[in-house]
């Protein structure tokens, strides 16, 4: 095997899948079997004659359409171009992204080809039925977007080879929806280790840290309510994070309470977590979510859920809590309020055990990946 065209509807380079991306394509390019890899920029060192950049995207012209439609076609048009791409050069292997590689695939079939098809969260049935409850719970109603995008996204898992994904929970919920284990790999994501490591926080204030998108997906609705029902002294809650258009009217009941403070987007989140003393990341539904690597690198011992795709070890690291629940959430913050032994000792044990989770750790998995399935 000695030819992948490799496949993603996003700026190579960028934080984020950009960040996951630009891994992935040097590990393939140093190993010598990258072909091309198509993107819509290229903002790295990667040899500009081993990336196909399509930034300028007619679909772009599509922008005055709802968002519900404009990024799924966005998308397809992607899509398109990337299976001409396949059948005009020829590859071996086809490693595309899910919402976003559907022709692509069939043309890697046509020409004999492998396709792996890597998704950065859970099943899509599991992930609209629990995301569905929780803005049922909040007496809203949930946009699963256009059917043609969902069907596609459903057929793509359906006809790759192989599925490559980010945490054992994730693999559990396509093992529940009918997809076979054999086809099921996980690849756990890496983090800039070297930008997190222990900070020393100020002691006369206990600072509670959130970073992510602020939404219902995110759980932040119970990490409210448990934070209002504590009143702690001496004690904030940071949510570090744009604010989604689902949790703008639950942010808007918090909007006087001084122990709260939304920081909005921060590009270098690194300080944040030096400045704190325990992370609470109580989310709904994830793939596995970088920023509990980042705060267990940076010695907090993290409040999260089994959804949450971490790795963090129960009444080790910090706690495992169950979903959708403000009960656990206030007990394990207040326990960390009054025993600051335990914020030292689990965060020092977080801190060791997120350690050997660095980007070069993913590349080497991923090409191991690679000589496991094609040799």
């Amino acid at each position: 095997m000695n030819s992948v065209i490799y496949s993603i509807a996003t700026k190579i380079g960028n934080p984020g899948l950009g960040t996951v991306s630009y891994n992935a394509v040097k590990a393939l390019n140093e190993k010598g079997i990258l072909s091309v890899a198509v993107s819509y920029m290229n903002k790295t060192d990667l040899p500009k004659e081993k990336i196909i950049t399509l930034y300028g995207n007619p679909a772009k012209l599509l922008f005055f359409l709802p968002k519900r439609h404009y990024r799924p076609l966005r998308k397809i048009y992607f899509d398109y171009i990337t299976s001409k791409i396949i059948s005009k050069k020829g590859c071996e292997v086809f490693h595309g992204w899910n919402s976003q590689a559907l022709r692509s695939i069939k043309s890697a079939h046509k020409i004999g080809a492998k396709a792996i098809i890597e998704c950065g969260s859970t099943h899509r049935l599991y992930k609209d039925e629990i995301l569905m409850n929780e803005y049922s719970r909040s007496g809203m109603e949930m946009d699963k977007g256009p059917q043609y995008a969902r069907k596609g996204l459903l057929e793509e898992i359906d006809l790759a080879d192989y599925i490559f994904l980010t945490s054992e929970f994730a693999k559990k919920t396509f093992v529940k929806a009918g997809v076979k284990e054999e086809k099921l790999f996980v690849i756990e994501r890496g983090a800039d280790l070297s930008r997190f490591s222990p900070g020393k926080p100020d002691n006369d204030i206990f600072r509670v840290l959130f970073v992510g998108r602020i939404s219902l997906r995110k759980g932040v609705r119970y990490l409210l309510e448990a934070w209002k029902s504590l009143g702690l002294k001496n004690a904030e809650l940071v949510m570090v994070g744009g604010i989604d258009d689902s949790a703008k009217p639950l942010i808007a009941q918090y909007a006087g309470d001084r122990t709260i403070k939304f920081t909005g987007f921060i590009k270098n989140t690194s300080a944040e977590y030096k400045k704190s003393h325990i992370f609470v990341f109580p989310s709904i539904e994830e793939g596995s979510a970088k920023v509990t690597f980042e705060a267990m690198a940076s010695g907090l011992p993290v409040i999260t859920t089994a959804n949450s795709g971490s790795i963090v070890r129960d009444s080790i690291d910090g706690f495992i809590i169950p979903v959708a629940e403000t009960g656990p959430i206030k007990d394990k913050i207040l326990y960390f309020y009054e025993n600051p032994e335990k914020v030292r000792t689990m965060g020092s044990s977080a801190s060791e055990n997120a350690r050997p989770y660095t980007w070069e750790r993913y590349s080497n998995k991923l090409i191991n990946t690679y000589e496991k399935l094609f040799g």
